[in-house]
């Protein structure tokens, strides 16, 4: 063979060697295949052109199968990278089709709930109907790949006889046109759990090579499904994990915040707090309201934390409840010793909670919160009202302790003549007297219809205002301060809605050696005015001493008969009428007859003092007679003291 021909054939190889296109090495083919018919050496150049053919073809298959291993490999460090299911089947439905050019490729999983085969990723379909494609164990390819456990390939699907056709799956073959498919099991330890599929629109079938490397890709899609389910579950077991320490957490503190309150609720009780600060804590605790209501349902105290916005206090406070549903609900909560829920609206519940140490109805919390307490919030709430009970018992003790020593103390102040020292320097402390400060003497009448209730209001009244009481024959003896008393007194008369007390309040003196004989004076100066009508109002001493010394000795309630026979004439008039005539009347006298006085007093004009008192001589006959005008003064006098309405009458 010429150098020229070796040359050729050497150029022939370098191009089959760098795998240069077909047409380059046909022409070069037919350049060497010409000058090998110049030399009549046909023969041999039919020889090269075989074996050149052949180890062009063994290049290319072994280009073909290093890319397809390559593809395969980075498939599958895809594969362990993706521990998401919905991203795993993806992956491997893109990669599939990639692999072999297939016009459709999907996943098909076992549904355990159902036991069908659905379709969970596809790629290249046409119809939404293909994406969602669903097949039994008995039909179609998979019956074939379950019993083999091995691969299926067909180049005519919807004529093929070896299984049994499902009617749904074959129409969505039909609308996709799928002419072959080829299917691989997904193997997790020996168990199918799906299926590869690769289908194509006309007549296919797959080489060795391409069904080696699908089903190895099946093989690795098996193990990374296995794997990305043990993530899964791992996550699941982390998630929960990480929920129980969180739960654990918020558990632990809550008992510790629990573990808090119960330390201060026990410090307050040990240090003998007030019910309000029990209140408070039990509020701030749930960012709610509480209503403390006593055996009447009013309610005796209250507090309501910043953070709380509902509107169910506000109609608590002003009674807008149902009477019948409070008292179940406190009778329920004292046999079960827990709270009861009373009432429950979208955003807001009224809880309430029986006290303990009482019976019958008993006094109750009522307790207002936003959203649902959990069982700790409860039962801190139900320990707190256990611990509100005992602090209340005691201090119930204690006062009455503080009550019997008051009692003693004034009892031996106002009944022992001389009082003795110590009685007078003890109550001094008791009532925070400065030296030199005046006090004040009152003696109550209230009328006999609840007495235990009347007295648990005096009684708390004096709590408040810090004077000494106590009920001694039939009236109660009050002692304080000048303007504790008064303090006293006007709460003494907002409190009692359901009665009026009444009774006689001595002059301030700053000798409380003098007190026993002070209380003489407005004992007798009480049962003089109860024994004439009675008292609903206080009144000085200065203003009853007259009366009670004219009538201390003598029948009177006779007296105070003849007394408002004077005035009848006036009476006659009508009622309005007639207490402007007795107001102008007295005013009249006390200003030692003075019209123009008594106008000023009045805020009238003069005219109109003389016009009434031009009518008041016509139905008494006049005042020039000094005994009837003293009559006269003594009857409006002894009026403005007996009637609340001529209260008003001026000085």
């Amino acid at each position: 063979m010429k150098q020229g021909m070796l040359l050729e054939v050497l150029e022939i190889l370098q191009k089959v060697s760098r795998d240069d296109d077909e047409a380059a090495i046909t022409s070069a083919l037919d350049r060497f295949s010409r000058e090998m018919a110049s030399e009549n050496d046909t023969e041999t150049f039919n020889r090269l052109q075989s074996t050149i053919k052949q180890i062009s073809q063994s290049i290319r298959n072994t280009a073909l199968s290093e890319k397809g291993l390559n593809l395969l490999i980075e498939t599958t460090h895809d594969l362990s990278k993706t521990l998401e299911l919905p991203d795993l089947f993806r992956i491997i439905v893109s990669r599939a089709r990639s692999l072999v050019g297939a016009n459709l490729a999907w996943v098909t999983i076992l549904d355990e709930e159902s036991g069908l085969f659905r379709s969970v990723a596809s790629e290249g379909y046409l119809s939404p109907s293909a994406a969602v494609m669903t097949s039994n164990f008995e039909y179609g390819a998979v019956s074939l790949i379950m019993q083999s456990k091995s691969f299926f390939d067909t180049q005519d699907y919807l004529n093929d006889t070896r299984f049994k056709h499902l009617p749904e799956l074959d129409r969505a073959f039909r609308i996709e046109n799928i002419v072959s498919l080829a299917g691989f099991p997904i193997l997790n330890e020996g168990e199918v759990h799906g299926f590869l599929f690769v289908a194509d629109r006309y007549a296919r079938k797959l080489n060795g090579r391409d069904m080696s490397v699908l089903g190895s890709f099946a093989l690795h899609a098996g193990v990374a499904m296995r794997n990305a389910n043990a993530f899964r579950l791992l996550s699941e077991a982390l998630a929960e994990a990480q929920r129980n320490r969180k739960a654990l957490i918020d558990h632990i503190q809550r008992v510790e915040a629990s573990a808090a309150a119960h330390d201060e609720m026990t410090s307050l009780l040990a240090s003998g707090g007030e019910m309000r600060q029990f209140l408070k804590r039990m509020a701030t605790q749930i960012d709610g309201a509480i209503l403390l209501f006593d055996a009447d349902l009013r309610v005796r105290d209250e507090y309501t934390s910043s953070a709380y916005h509902g509107r169910m206090i506000s109609n608590l406070n002003s009674g807008q409840f149902d009477t019948a549903q409070l008292i179940g609900a406190t009778s329920q909560s004292r046999h079960t010793g827990r709270s009861v829920t009373m009432q429950s609206h979208a955003e807001e519940h009224v809880r309430v909670i029986a006290l303990h140490g009482w019976v019958g109805i008993g006094e109750c919390l009522v307790i207002c919160h936003q959203g649902e307490l959990d069982a700790i919030e409860i039962r801190n709430l139900e320990r707190s009202a256990v611990a509100l009970s005992i602090a209340r018992l005691w201090n119930e003790k204690r006062e009455t302790d503080k009550l019997i020593a008051s009692s003693t103390l004034l009892r031996h102040l106002v009944l022992v003549t001389p009082a003795d020292p110590s009685t007078v320097s003890a109550i001094a402390g008791r009532l925070g007297l400065h030296p030199d400060e005046p006090v004040v003497l009152a003696l109550l009448t209230v009328p006999r219809l609840d007495r235990m209730s009347q007295t648990s209001t005096i009684r708390d009244c004096a709590s408040r205002t810090n004077v000494l009481v106590d009920l001694l024959d039939d009236s109660y003896v009050v002692l304080g301060s000048e303007e504790a008393v008064a303090n006293f007194l006007q709460l003494l008369t907002k409190l009692a809605t359901d009665w009026k007390p009444g009774g006689i309040t001595s002059e301030p003196f700053t000798d409380i050696v003098t007190a026993p004989t002070r209380y003489s004076q407005l004992s007798k100066a009480l049962q003089v005015m109860i024994r004439m009508d009675g008292l609903n109002k206080f009144v000085p001493q200065s203003e009853i001493n007259l009366f009670a010394r004219m009538f201390e000795t003598s029948d009177a309630a006779a007296l105070a008969g003849y007394m408002k026979e004077i005035l009848r004439p006036i009476e006659t008039k009508a009622p309005r009428q007639s207490d402007e005539l007795k107001k102008t009347l007295l005013s009249f006298l006390e200003a030692q007859y003075s019209v123009k006085r008594t106008a000023e007093n009045l805020g009238i004009h003069i005219n109109t003092v003389r016009q009434r008192l031009e009518t008041l001589r016509d139905l008494t006959g006049g005042w020039d007679d000094p005994l009837k005008a003293l009559e006269l003064h003594l009857a409006l006098r002894l009026g403005r003291l007996l009637n609340p309405a001529e209260s008003n009458v001026a000085n």
